[in-house]
């Protein structure tokens, strides 16, 4: 699936694999955020350790962070949107409910011979988005998810969203996923379930 993926959209796409049973020899020991991950993972797949995420988002999202409190401030302050709005998306925006013990990110083409991936993130060009929109919701009689939040939006809206509820979902980046994430000026995030994609390619 993964090869009929990036030669149809490109090459900025990335098999996910959530809780991966065996162990794996790429590990990055140095802290990153998530979409830092995500953007490595289109060059090598990597096994992902959530206990080294650098970023409050990243750990929210992945079920490490339990409390709100400290990442609305530090939304707030960065951002310069109130306190309140910034709750009113974190509770819009879904977590795990239990921690994620590691996600494995990049999976290729010789090695989805063995593991099934949970899902795909891809950048694409508002464009390729289109089209892809326009055959999901033809296929599946709804439309994917787009939310216009201007933080979590590779790891909450994107990661979480997708995986968690089964959706195809579309975000703009935030300035994070755009500053360390990889994400081009002129690109969109699109998180699309496995299944979706059996069912939209094969």
């Amino acid at each position: 699936m993964i090869s009929k993926l990036k030669k149809r959209f490109g090459p900025l796409c990335t098999g996910i694999k959530v809780n991966y049973e065996k162990e794996f020899e790429n590990s990055p020991l140095k802290s990153l955020r998530f979409c830092e991950a995500v953007n490595d993972s289109f060059h090598i797949p990597l096994l992902f350790n959530p206990q080294n995420l650098s970023c409050l988002g990243s750990k929210r999202s992945l079920g490490i962070l339990r409390n709100d409190n400290d990442l609305m401030q530090h939304i707030s302050q960065e951002s310069q949107v109130i306190p309140k709005t910034v709750k009113y998306v974190l509770d819009d925006t879904p977590i795990f409910d239990t921690p994620v013990n590691n996600v494995l990110l990049g999976i290729s083409e010789e090695l989805e011979k063995e593991v099934q991936p949970d899902m795909y993130i891809m950048y694409m060009e508002p464009k390729d988005v289109l089209d892809l929109m326009r055959e999901y919701t033809q296929k599946f009689n709804k439309f994917p998810t787009i939310k216009p939040y201007t933080f979590l939006s590779v790891c909450g809206n994107i990661f979480v969203r997708t995986y968690k509820y089964d959706v195809m979902s579309i975000s703009y980046g935030c300035p994070e996923s755009r500053k360390y994430g990889g994400v081009k000026d002129n690109l969109v995030v699109v998180g699309i379930p496995y299944s979706k994609c059996l069912q939209l390619f094969s």
